[in-house]
């Protein structure tokens, strides 16, 4: 379904990870960089990693796409076995505004997913 996916495992050798399996915060560090780095990042959930990168990557001017789905609809759309084609696209480009780009902030967003306040964004 993903042709162009790659994870840290197609990235580098497994004497290469086996390194960072042995501690667990290094492994969680070159996750980090793996997702910082990507053309495009996906977050599939709402913790505080996935947040702290897609901030991290908005604080950097989005110069790399990250997309929000919204878990609901997409779970609706890939647990559906009878679901034509035209309409499991047509719920997926419902996401095209789901990518990140600058918001307006409220109080009650997240820091780390959003560390750019109102003027910041209008720079």
């Amino acid at each position: 379904m993903f042709p162009t996916l790659v994870t840290k495992e197609e990235l580098a050798t497994k004497p290469e990870l086996d390194g960072f399996r042995k501690h667990v915060t290094s492994l969680a560090a070159l996750n980090f960089l793996v997702c910082l780095k990507s053309d495009v990042f996906v977050m599939t959930h709402g913790g505080n990693f996935a947040k702290l990168i897609i901030g991290h990557r908005r604080y950097m001017g989005h110069r790399l796409e990250s997309i929000k789905p919204d878990k609901g609809l997409m779970s609706k759309s890939l647990g559906d076995p009878y679901m034509r084609w035209a309409s499991f696209v047509e719920d997926v480009i419902t996401h095209q505004t789901r990518t990140g780009l600058p918001e307006e902030t409220f109080p009650n967003y997240d820091l780390w997913e959003n560390p750019l306040t109102n003027c910041m964004c209008k720079a």
